[in-house]
């Protein structure tokens, strides 16, 4: 009789606890998360991009030909 009502204490505190904890957890960790996307944003780091889209810059060191390519590869 006290041993059924000693487990049912247990599990009962033990669910409270998990259920706790991964509350705190669930929210901790979108808050850190949230913090790293903010401070490693690409935008913040790089500045505005010239196009929304993509941050890619075309290169003006060079031409690109066919003859070049089949050489290359």
């Amino acid at each position: 009789m006290i041993k059924k009502i000693i487990q049912g204490f247990i599990r009962t505190v033990q669910k409270i606890l998990i259920f706790v904890s991964l509350t705190l957890i669930y929210f901790l960790g979108f808050g850190i998360t949230l913090i790293f996307m903010m401070v490693f944003n690409r935008k913040v780091l790089t500045g505005n991009s010239k196009d929304d889209n993509t941050f890619w810059v075309k290169a003006t060191a060079h031409e690109a030909n066919i003859k070049d390519s089949m050489h290359q590869s």
